[in-house]
């Protein structure tokens, strides 16, 4: 897999989650212009790094290598969005 792709997969994790840059980046313990590189796939990372962004972004590595994920991260975006509806559905109920 080539970084830019990577990069995008990564992105699109983080946008599922509606994660800044700048969260992550925070989290990881670096700048955002680091951050930045990596998700632009100009920045290699080791093993270890992919491992932490995975664990922030709540998703398995083998995802983020995949060479197609925008449609795994879309339906997460989608189940996401629909489980909070849901649930303010049940606040409404509720009160």
């Amino acid at each position: 897999m080539d970084l830019k792709q990577l990069g995008k997969n990564i992105a699109i994790a983080r946008h599922a989650l509606r994660l800044t840059q700048e969260d992550v980046a925070f989290e990881l313990d670096i700048t955002n212009t680091s951050y930045s590189r990596i998700e632009q796939g100009k920045s290699d990372i080791s093993f270890n790094r992919l491992l932490q962004i995975a664990q922030i972004l709540k998703v398995p590595v083998s995802s983020l290598v995949q060479d197609d994920t925008s449609a795994d991260f879309r339906q997460l975006s989608s189940d996401i969005a629909q489980i909070k509806a849901d649930i303010a559905e049940i606040k409404n109920v509720v009160v």
